[in-house]
């Protein structure tokens, strides 16, 4: 896939397409967005861009180079992964700090993707800091967030960020329609409106046929707010029924999560539940509503009770 191949956000593909031909693409590089606006996807093309052996139009999609990248078999792009539990952990960023100061093994540079950033706690996150302050030459690291916001500002100042936002609901139908031949296009149309244009969102409603895990993350934001604790703690037992239903639950409120940051500092958000705790919670509380999300995901990856968990969790949002 090439830059001009990737859908909507014409302003950042725009300036990446310029630095790109001029050879001034940043060394650090976050790309933040809502899950299912494309993150990974612009990160791979930098990445590939990163590794393509063309004298010029890079990536240009036919070398060794960007065959490999796009297959996933390149040896000098690495991928840690924050849904993989342990792979933006401490021990693995001082792995990568080290690994970067190593030569690339045939591409013009090594890059390392950083996905899913929303859950990389803050001592791997400052243990990352001394390779970006130093940065080795022929070396790319990107990042993938729901909002940069949940980073440091010590990481966020020593990268260029790039933030993408959802596609027309148009060019979200026309995208899943590529995909599902089959579903009439109207249907499309529907499911792309109410994910907002969301592309990601869009094509994962068509599949599941549904948004539990959505509904209940926003429900238990919403109960958060009220006074009384039964409600809540209704909700978060919601959870006790599977185990990959309560981890999507939990990815789904660290997207409303990293929404709700967004609102505090004035930035665009199309999601209402966000706004409406963003006007009653300062950021410094939404913030620590975030560790504790994160820290529940990785509670959630041990063998906890549900039924202790869901309790746990009424408890620790309710504090």
């Amino acid at each position: 896939m090439q830059l001009c191949d990737f859908i909507s956000n014409e302003d950042i593909k725009n300036e990446l397409s310029e630095a790109m031909s001029s050879g001034t693409l940043p060394h650090a590089i976050i790309i933040d967005g809502a899950k299912g606006t494309g993150k990974r996807t612009l990160a791979t093309i930098i990445a590939q861009y990163g590794v393509c052996l063309a004298d010029n139009g890079r990536p240009c999609g036919v070398c060794s180079g960007c065959l490999k990248a796009i297959h996933g078999s390149h040896p000098d792009i690495f991928i840690a992964d924050g849904n993989h539990s342990g792979e933006l952990a401490v021990n693995v960023i001082r792995q990568i700090r080290s690994d970067a100061y190593i030569k690339p093994n045939e591409a013009p540079a090594k890059v390392f993707m950083l996905l899913n950033c929303d859950k990389m706690l803050a001592p791997a996150q400052n243990a990352f800091l001394k390779v970006l302050e130093e940065p080795p030459a022929n070396v790319m690291f990107v990042m993938t967030v729901t909002s940069a916001n949940m980073l440091l500002e010590t990481v966020r100042s020593r990268s260029r960020i790039y933030s993408l936002f959802p596609a027309d609901p148009k060019q979200a139908a026309e995208f899943a329609a590529q995909k599902f031949p089959d579903k009439p296009y109207e249907e499309l149309l529907r499911a792309a409106g109410l994910c907002g244009g969301n592309i990601g969102q869009t094509i994962q409603l068509i599949e599941s046929g549904g948004e539990e895990a959505k509904i209940l993350a926003e429900e238990i934001f919403a109960s958060m707010q009220k006074s009384s604790e039964y409600e809540l703690l209704v909700r978060t037992n919601q959870l006790t029924k599977d185990r990959a239903f309560a981890a999507a639950v939990l990815d789904n409120m660290l997207e409303i999560s990293a929404e709700c940051l967004k609102a505090a500092v004035g930035a665009e958000t199309n999601s209402e539940i966000a706004v409406q705790i963003a006007r009653k919670m300062t950021k410094k509380k939404i913030y620590a509503m975030a560790e504790t999300i994160r820290n529940a995901c990785g509670i959630l990856n041990t063998n906890v009770n549900l039924n202790f968990f869901g309790t746990w969790l009424c408890a620790v949002l309710k504090a």
